[in-house]
């Protein structure tokens, strides 16, 4: 983003898992849409032209976190990668419990507009006591069918984990993202690293995308808890830079 500048995203993963009945079913629900949701909301601002800071709440677990980002090198004749440094502090129950700090690099290499590879290594602390709280908290006034997070104790209370992602310009404005972040070390609860698929539409200021996930955790602490065996969620971005 420019100096000053700014961001503000809305996510929203749709409860059901599209796995569950047919398509009968499914069509009847609009393919997850009468189902309850998880929504996030999230701002981003630039103090510097390659410094971000920014505050993300969702309601999975009344969750708020904290981040920032430095874009230490740009991509160039003399560096093939962009790298960027992020750290983050989350905390479930508005930010009062359960608190899982995170740090991690990113590495992007793009090639023209056409094609962007991303990695990036994460390092969590304290996501075994995000896994213990159950994630039913804090929607008691909405069946979402949240899935609460089972017993599992492994002696590990840190997670590393590194994504990896595409993005690909099909066409003007348009393109197919794919992304998967396997857990590489420390606690590992059942389950697989988070996956997910989509296109996105984007326009001047303005950015729409469509997903599939076996997650709706947005966080970096959610993602470190991995995603489910087999569940998949239709879920949407909205964002808008200022």
């Amino acid at each position: 983003m420019r100096r000053f500048g700014s961001h503000f995203r809305i996510t929203h993963r749709f409860a059901r898992d599209l796995r569950r009945g047919g398509l009968s079913d499914l069509a009847q629900d609009l393919f997850g849409l009468d189902n309850g949701a998880v929504i996030g909301l999230d701002y981003r601002f630039a103090p510097l032209t390659n410094v971000q800071v920014g505050v993300y709440r969702s309601m999975l677990a009344r969750t708020i976190q904290v981040s920032g980002r430095v874009d230490a090198w740009q991509q160039g004749e003399e560096l093939p990668l962009s790298l960027s440094v992020v750290a983050s502090v989350e905390g479930t129950n508005n930010m009062r419990e359960d608190h899982a700090p995170g740090i991690g690099l990113v590495a992007s290499r793009t090639f023209t507009d056409r094609l962007s590879l991303y990695a990036t290594p994460m390092f969590v602390w304290n996501t075994a006591a995000v896994h213990e709280v159950d994630q039913a908290d804090g929607h008691e006034d909405h069946d979402h069918g949240l899935p609460t997070a089972s017993p599992f104790d492994d002696g590990e209370r840190n997670t590393a984990y590194v994504g990896v992602g595409t993005r690909v310009r099909v066409r003007s404005g348009t393109f197919v993202v794919a992304e998967f972040a396997p857990r590489v070390a420390g606690h590992s609860p059942a389950g697989r690293g988070v996956w997910g698929v989509a296109i996105e539409k984007q326009t001047r200021g303005h950015l729409f995308q469509l997903n599939l996930s076996n997650s709706f955790g947005t966080t970096y602490g959610q993602t470190a808890l991995g995603g489910e065996r087999s569940n998949i969620y239709l879920g949407f971005n909205l964002a808008r830079r200022f």
